[in-house]
């Protein structure tokens, strides 16, 4: 594979760039285990999917309670204040991009999004936010992908796909990225090399920085 000359990028967030995906895991299954419920549920398996189609997942075979998932984010918010942490290369990774143009492209809330970049010091690094909402559906579809790009676009109107690389971390990322033509740099930090390519990553690392070893910028 040539080396893709790259003109700007569209990051994940959620363990991607911070490892807030062991910590959702974590209140999963301490809520399950709080209100015994979903014993048999494996909730890692999960990592990347917002909660409502979690909760459609769950509900065919599952009783759900109706506040699982609000006791869940009360417990992972308190949780992520103390106990989250950047992935190890991150932040060298946003510092050597600093002169292309980057968005994030997230299944979580966008305040959540932005208040966590604030606090990590990524959000000097980072032009926009492409967050799931009521007009933008959440992965595996590619909505929040092609509206990144659609930003990107704006902010260079002469970028082509071809220039651009998507970080992601998750099988349903991947998936909703492969739909959009975009390559795709997948990261070990939620699942295996063979299920990521297997779901369409272009280029797998085991830690973000490695990114260095597959791409030019100008």
């Amino acid at each position: 594979m040539n080396k893709i000359k790259l003109e700007a990028a569209i990051f994940d967030f959620d363990g991607t760039l911070v490892d807030s995906e062991t910590l959702y895991t974590k209140s999963l299954i301490t809520t399950a285990n709080k209100m015994n419920v979903l014993q048999d549920v494996d909730f890692e398996s999960m990592a990347g999917y917002q909660t409502q189609d979690m909760y459609n997942i769950l509900i065919k075979s599952h009783y759900v309670p109706d506040n699982f998932f609000d006791e869940t984010a009360n417990y992972f918010h308190k949780i992520i204040e103390t106990d989250l942490e950047t992935f190890d290369g991150v932040m060298e990774t946003l510092e050597r991009l600093k002169n292309i143009n980057i968005v994030i492209a997230s299944n979580s809330d966008i305040d959540y999004v932005k208040n966590i970049s604030n606090k990590k010091s990524f959000s000097k690094y980072i032009k926009d936010y492409s967050c799931h909402n009521e007009k933008l559906k959440a992965k595996p579809e590619p909505d929040l992908f092609l509206n990144a790009f659609e930003t990107l676009k704006k902010l260079n109107n002469n970028l082509k796909k071809e220039n651009v690389l998507i970080f992601e971390d998750s099988l349903a990322g991947v998936e909703g990225a492969k739909k959009t033509g975009i390559k795709i740099a997948a990261i070990t930090n939620s699942y295996g090399k063979e299920e990521l390519l297997e779901k369409g990553a272009d280029i797998i690392l085991n830690k973000i920085n490695q990114i260095f070893d597959y791409i030019e910028i100008n």
